[in-house]
């Protein structure tokens, strides 16, 4: 029965949004700005809190830039950072004026603190990575949109970890508020 419900929810939505948005004009033209928030979770118990921020240079490019607190426990290791994504992002789908499908590729700087009680290391410290990952973003009504995001993210740490470094998948949620 949830299925169901959701699965009507699901369609409602998309029936408004581009009945809503079929009139309007392109949502990525140069020179637009979005700002907005994002939560998600990754593998076990880890989660994810950020604000973001985006600029289109040309209707498929865009600058983007995530302020981001990750924290993740496992069975006897655990993680949590902070850090600053800049990046950019290519638009390569576009099937209808409400819908695109994004890839990303960002840097990740920060701060990151990384225990493990399997090897008995815990280690904190500046912080460099990778972020590659796809969104598909869906347009509301040209002011709002609906990010769902799927990234993979790859740190490497200034500090003594004796080699040991750390993959973390995340999926998120966002929604944006774009300023034309």
């Amino acid at each position: 029965m949830k299925k169901v419900v959701l699965l009507f929810v699901a369609s409602i939505f998309v029936f408004i949004t581009e009945s809503a948005y079929a009139s309007s004009p392109l949502s990525h033209i140069k020179g637009m700005h979005a700002i907005g928030i994002r939560g998600g979770t990754g593998l076990g118990n880890t989660f994810d809190v950020g604000a973001m921020y985006q600029y289109h240079f040309s209707r498929r490019w865009s600058f983007v830039a995530n302020v981001d607190y990750e924290k993740g426990v496992f069975s006897n290791a655990g993680f949590w950072s902070v850090k600053v994504l800049p990046g950019v992002e290519c638009s390569v789908w576009h099937p209808a004026s409400w819908f695109y499908l994004h890839l990303t590729g960002d840097i990740n700087l920060g701060y990151d603190n990384w225990s493990n009680a399997d090897i008995g290391r815990k280690a904190s410290g500046f912080a460099l990575g990778l972020d590659l990952g796809f969104n598909l973003e869906f347009y509301a009504v040209p002011a709002l949109s609906f990010v769902l995001q799927a990234q993979q993210g790859w740190n490497w740490g200034f500090y003594d970890t004796g080699g040991y470094n750390y993959f973390h998948p995340l999926f998120s949620v966002g929604v944006k508020y774009n300023i034309k």
